[in-house]
């Protein structure tokens, strides 16, 4: 397995889904169109950030909404 192919947990993946929704709601943007906050949060999950926090910040330093 590559470590770009690394399998996410459960509990990583809850926490992935609810920042990601909670973006959404936030900007007002249906979940399916959000699909470059969602590889920001993979990419971060990816270099280890587990914090909600930290995926958050990712979120505000990669995006232009």
């Amino acid at each position: 397995m590559q470590k770009s192919d690394i399998a996410i947990p459960p509990k990583d993946l809850d926490l992935l889904q609810t920042v990601l929704d909670a973006w959404c709601t936030q900007h007002r943007i249906p979940r399916k169109e959000a699909t470059a906050e969602a590889k920001i949060l993979i990419n971060e999950y990816k270099r280890g950030t587990r914090s909600q926090i930290k995926l958050i910040d990712a979120l505000l330093d990669g995006t232009t909404h």
